[in-house]
């Protein structure tokens, strides 16, 4: 976990994941996790709950996402900034600006937990 500002706020240029690290105060700092997004928006899930909630903030993930998003696809269409790889993630509800980042937990989860995720899409 990730303390000084300063420090933090040059790993968000390098990376934005790198938010992830950063202690709770840091992901509620917006100068940092503004940088973080800039660099990759996916990082803006690991913002605090506030921030995710600005406005500022959350135009601007919308915009970028827009930018990202093919008007003719039913797919966002994502690269990893270190792998390179492209990711294409269905768009099963496009008017949800949160829908990818929703997306992102519930594949995690199916990482960690398939039995869990299961259960999830059966509402058991």
């Amino acid at each position: 976990m990730i303390y000084d500002k300063e420090g933090m706020l040059e790993l968000v240029k390098q990376d934005g994941m790198n938010l992830r690290h950063a202690n709770w105060d840091l992901q509620e700092d917006k100068e940092i996790v503004f940088e973080a997004i800039k660099n990759n928006i996916s990082s803006f899930p690991f913002a605090s709950e506030k921030l995710q909630k600005d406005e500022e903030l959350l135009s601007y993930v919308q915009d970028e996402i827009k930018k990202l998003e093919n008007p003719d696809s039913y797919y966002f269409h994502m690269r990893d900034p270190k792998s390179g790889y492209r990711y294409d993630i269905p768009m099963l509800m496009t008017s949800d600006p949160m829908y990818f980042y929703k997306y992102v937990d519930y594949m995690k989860l199916k990482e960690r937990s398939s039995y869990t995720f299961e259960k999830i899409l059966r509402w058991d």
